[in-house]
Parts: C-alpha cells; sequence; structure tokens
C-alpha cells in the first residue's frame, strides 16, 4: 500500500507525537505548580492578614507581618513569572512539535491537526460567553500574576498604615 508508512518514518512519527504529548505534560504540570503555589501563597497572606486583623487595628507592631506579606508577595510574583515562562517553552516547544508531524504526516490529507484545532478554536471563539469574557478580561495571562501582585499591594498597604 502507498499509505502505508516505513519502519523508520512509523518509528519518527511515533517519537514526534511521544515528545508532543511530554511536552503538553510538561506544561499542563508547570502550570499545576504555579496555581498550587499561588494558592498557598494566597492561604498564607490571609492567614497573616486575619492575625493582623483580629484585634481590629493595625498598629506598629504589625509592620513584621506587613513585611512578611509583601515578602509572600513577591515570592508569588516571582514563581509566577518562572513558571509562566517555563509553561511558554514547553507549549511552544509542543506547537513546532506537533507543526512537524502536520508537515511530516498530514500534508494534503483531509485536514492537518493545525487545521482541525483551528476550526475548534473558531468554533468557540464565534460562542456570546467566549466574546464577553475575552472583553472583561482580556487573556488569562494577566490572571496569572494578578492574585500575587494584590498580595504584594496588601502587604504593602499594611506596612504602610502600622508606620
Amino acid at each position: 500500500m502507498a499509505d502505508e508508512l516505513s519502519d523508520g518514518t512509523k518509528a519518527r512519527k511515533e517519537l514526534l507525537w511521544g515528545m508532543y504529548t511530554d511536552l503538553r505534560t510538561h506544561a499542563r504540570h508547570a502550570e499545576t505548580l504555579r496555581s498550587n503555589v499561588v494558592n498557598f501563597m494566597i492561604v498564607v497572606a490571609s492567614v497573616l492578614i486575619a492575625v493582623i486583623a483580629n484585634d481590629g487595628n493595625i498598629t506598629r507592631k504589625d509592620l513584621p507581618l506587613g513585611v512578611i506579606i509583601i515578602l509572600v508577595g513577591l515570592l508569588g510574583v516571582a514563581f509566577a513569572t518562572t513558571y509562566t515562562e517555563l509553561y511558554e517553552r514547553n507549549w511552544r516547544r509542543a506547537m513546532y512539535i506537533r507543526a512537524a508531524l502536520d508537515e511530516e504526516f498530514f500534508e494534503g490529507k483531509a485536514m492537518t491537526i493545525t487545521e482541525l484545532i483551528g476550526q475548534a478554536d473558531q468554533r468557540h471563539e464565534a460562542g456570546r460567553l467566549y466574546r464577553w469574557s475575552r472583553r472583561v478580561t482580556g487573556t488569562a495571562h494577566r490572571f496569572w500574576f494578578a492574585l500575587p501582585v494584590l498580595v504584594l499591594i496588601a502587604g504593602a498597604t499594611v506596612s504602610v498604615v502600622a508606620l
């Protein structure tokens, strides 16, 4: 059969597909780590804010806790930045390999992987919820940094008031 792949070509296709799925898994893992650290950071900051607010006012003795909240926010921003870059790197590598799979094995067939995903995205993006949410929030990447920045601002606010 003309459509059957040689052993070497089949092995290459399997290798590329394995690399693609592995890189997508690594990207998801980086996103999961980022999410877990940001969630933990929010819990720590919430506990510190609860301790500060427990007596009903902010005094000079609350300044160290405010500084700790600032440090938690800075750590969260640094971690979110680092793991966003790691996610992007693995995602871009996966897209590069997917393009190679398309070019080598699906070009000229009914549809490439990229074309299938593109059509699915067009249907999704045509929906009202997608259009509304993107107008309101923009890209989801903004939220990857918003919470650590808010913690940082909360810590700075508490520290300034405590002075």
